[in-house]
């Protein structure tokens, strides 16, 4: 897959501090969308676009100073994610499994990625201090609905992968995911 029209989203800051890490090594070309809750947190991120989502998940803006798009453009944050993915092959998402704005965000790119024909993927972070219900909710929705899901699970500094399908084609998400191991282990 060619890494020139695909975005990868990252969900929450601690995603989004593990991607500062490796920013440069992303494939070249591949886009880059920080989603979070605080504006002053998303800030600190030095590359790629901002989605700021307000607690009430249906309230968002993107932050002026990395693009310059005004809340009033779109009617629903729904929008806001097609604009992101217009003219788009594919699209990566990394997400935690335990956090609720991820289940909050993710059915939404997954909707975005459907009407668009978009080829998307998903890889979830399973972390050892998350909250059990959501991330069972979260996991039953990908599976429920077939999507591409990957599983990073990350316990007492090993990791593990498992997928709902036989093996990843695409490398650009190949390496999304080895440069997110890579980033773990160096933070360990």
């Amino acid at each position: 897959m060619n890494s020139e029209r695909t975005t990868l989203f990252v969900i929450g800051a601690k995603l989004s501090n593990c991607t500062e890490n490796f920013v440069s090594s992303l494939p070249k070309g591949m886009s880059l969308v920080h989603v979070g809750t605080d504006p002053e947190e998303l800030k600190q991120f030095s590359s790629g676009r901002k989605l700021i989502v307000n607690g009430g998940i249906r309230d968002f803006y993107t932050d002026d100073s990395v693009l310059f798009v005004n809340q009033k453009e779109f009617d629903n944050l729904l929008l806001a994610i097609e604009y992101f993915l217009k003219d788009q092959k594919a699209m990566i998402c990394l997400f935690a499994t335990g956090d609720p704005l991820s289940l909050a965000i993710t059915p939404m790119l997954a909707r975005v990625s459907d009407e668009k024909d978009i080829d998307a993927s998903f890889l979830g972070v399973k972390t050892e201090e998350e909250d059990r219900r959501i991330t069972e909710e979260t996991l039953n929705y990908f599976l429920k609905n077939r999507y591409r899901l990957y599983l990073l699970e990350r316990e007492d500094g090993d990791f593990s992968l498992q997928a709902n399908e036989e093996k990843i084609n695409d490398t650009s998400f190949k390496s999304v995911i080895n440069l997110v191991v890579k980033s773990f282990k160096q933070a360990e």
